[in-house]
């Protein structure tokens, strides 16, 4: 009895342990990593400006150039760079988008302005703005932060993708192991693609309707969120039934390992990708959690622009994911059988009976 109690604790104990190592290996030092950043302005004064600065953050930056403050603003806008710096910026550039709540800003400009987004990722923009305000202080200038994309007033501390994402992962693998441990070899493919094509259906409407209707955190288009929602149970749910005919009833396992403990971190929704280990780094545009968190911001804050990516590898994901399980179980049933056919031929002939002779 011992020896059973000790198996069926092992499961627990792995899956314990496996959350805290990867969590904290990834995410207990964030330091920048090729952050992308700008400075604006006329060649002339940006390049030496942008060595000097590349030289000092070393390969914790990636700093480009750009001439114009207008383009500068594109670039944060479409979170193609974290942060962008005007060192020299006209009347117009200091009234651009709100002044940010999360630095003290001075009480008359006259200092270079800083454009962020908070929507793109409130954790990553105190990081984006470090080499920034270093410069302005050594130049005795007060930096002044514009925020142009900012944080709904309903979800101020950036987490409601975050927590829907997690749901929406946990709606994906869950119902494959729980459904593969209580039903077994019953449960066939068809019957399990169908269970989850309804199940994500629902959950996905009700994740919906709790995050945003009732509490009012999650907004945007209901139905970019329905597709979101339902893309990635069925992403998820098909890579889990992939490895449920491998793994068997340790599938949840491998199952949270890779589309929760590694894509919490690789997903970039709770610290910036760009602070993130190089194993997770590389991650980052490979694993379902990025692609539902990086929809689910595009519909709050940025109009939905670049979703389609995300919604292919979500996509891909679930074809996949059904693909090889098809072809697996195929393979396995022509093995099935040909191993059965050649059990019966070498099966003993049926002895006959001899008709005896008189004499």
């Amino acid at each position: 009895m011992a020896r059973k109690i000790m198996q069926a604790l092992l499961f627990p104990f792995a899956l314990s342990v496996l959350l805290v190592g990867v969590y904290t290996a990834a995410m207990h030092a964030p330091a920048p990593h090729e952050m992308k950043v700008a400075v604006a302005g006329p060649p002339a004064q940006t390049a030496p400006l942008a060595a000097s600065l590349q030289k000092a953050v070393g390969d914790a930056y990636d700093i480009t150039t750009v001439t114009t403050s207008e383009r500068a603003r594109q670039l944060v806008e479409h979170r193609t760079v974290a942060a962008a710096y005007v060192p020299s910026p006209s009347p117009g550039d200091r009234t651009a988008g709100t002044a940010s709540t999360s630095f003290a800003q001075p009480p008359q400009p006259n200092g270079p302005v800083l454009y962020v987004a908070s929507a793109a990722g409130a954790s990553g923009v105190t990081m984006a703005a470090a080499p920034f305000e270093n410069t302005a202080v050594q130049q005795h200038q007060f930096l002044q932060v514009r925020d142009l994309v900012t944080l709904s007033p309903h979800d101020t501390s950036d987490t409601t993708t975050m927590y829907a994402s997690i749901g929406l992962t946990l709606a994906g693998y869950l119902p494959v192991v729980v459904l593969t441990t209580a039903f077994g070899p019953a449960l066939t493919r068809r019957r399990a693609v169908a269970a989850l094509a309804a199940f994500g259906a629902v959950v996905t409407v009700t994740i919906w309707a709790v995050a945003g209707p009732v509490l009012g955190a999650l907004h945007g288009s209901a139905p970019g969120i329905w597709v979101t929602g339902w893309l990635t149970v069925m992403a998820v749910g098909m890579g889990t039934l992939l490895l449920s005919r491998f793994c068997g009833r340790l599938t949840a396992l491998p199952a949270a390992g890779i589309f929760m403990f590694l894509g919490m971190p690789a997903s970039g929704a709770a610290l910036p990708i760009a602070t993130m280990p190089g194993l997770v780094r590389a991650l980052h545009d490979v694993l379902p959690l990025t692609s539902t968190s990086g929809s689910l911001r595009q519909i709050m804050y940025f109009d939905g622009n670049g979703i389609a990516d995300y919604w292919l590898t979500l996509a891909i994901w679930a074809i996949a994911g059904l693909a090889l399980t098809a072809a697996y179980d195929t393979l396995k049933a022509r093995r099935s059988t040909g191993r059965k056919e050649t059990a019966d031929n070498r099966a003993p002939l049926p002895l006959q009976a001899v008709p005896s002779t008189s004499r």
